[in-house]
């Protein structure tokens, strides 16, 4: 597993966290640097249209990812 997708505190948000170096290196090349702490430390969150987005390119990229189901209400 490379990335996975987490409900977080927030309803309607996701965490997306690495959990390998290729994670890492393809969170590092779809964001600035300067939110590259937020994304180590999960601290970042995103909407289900963002977050499908995102899961769709790092598939894509070969990556293998985790989530749970992201439906939208």
């Amino acid at each position: 597993m490379d990335l996975i997708a987490t409900p977080s505190d927030v309803i309607g948000l996701y965490r997306l966290s690495s959990t390998s170096i290729f994670g890492t290196l393809w969170l590092q090349t779809h964001f600035p640097e300067s939110e590259w702490d937020l994304l180590m430390e999960n601290q970042a969150s995103f909407g289900p249209d963002c977050l499908n987005l995102l899961l769709d390119d790092a598939r894509s990229a070969g990556l293998a990812v985790e989530s749970e189901a992201v439906t939208h209400s």
